[in-house]
């Protein structure tokens, strides 16, 4: 999904695909879970990264915003690797919650133009 909004070679590129995404997610889902639910689940994938990514816990506490300048202020690297772990981890937690194909469903919503068999895969 990412790499699908624009994810490339800098901090920014990275953020600012973040940023679509987090949207993205919440746009579609929040029906679903109501804004809270997709926010706490947002939050503990973060944690789920805070070993690697201290910092990113205080990112997905905010908003797409929020998030966005903290990867910003970030190296290449870093925003990648954060961004990535955030959304791999949010994708695994919202699939063991709401199941794999209402997952698919809502990703294909959010994304409709996105083909994951050209992708090679269905995570961020």
């Amino acid at each position: 999904m990412l790499a699908h909004e624009g994810a490339g070679d800098s901090a920014y590129a990275w953020a600012t695909a973040a940023a679509r995404v987090y949207d993205n997610l919440h746009a579609y889902l929040d029906p679903l879970l109501g804004v809270a639910g997709v926010q706490a689940l947002l939050v503990r994938s973060a944690r789920m990264a805070r070993g690697e990514f201290a910092w990113l816990e205080v990112a997905a506490l905010g908003d797409s915003t929020k998030l966005c300048e903290c990867l910003q202020a970030q190296d290449l690297a870093v925003a990648s690797g954060s961004a990535v772990a955030l959304f791999d981890n949010f994708f695994a937690l919202i699939t063991a919650f709401i199941g794999e194909r209402l997952t698919s469903q809502v990703l294909r919503s959010a994304w409709p133009t996105f083909d994951e068999k050209e992708s090679g895969e269905t995570k961020s």
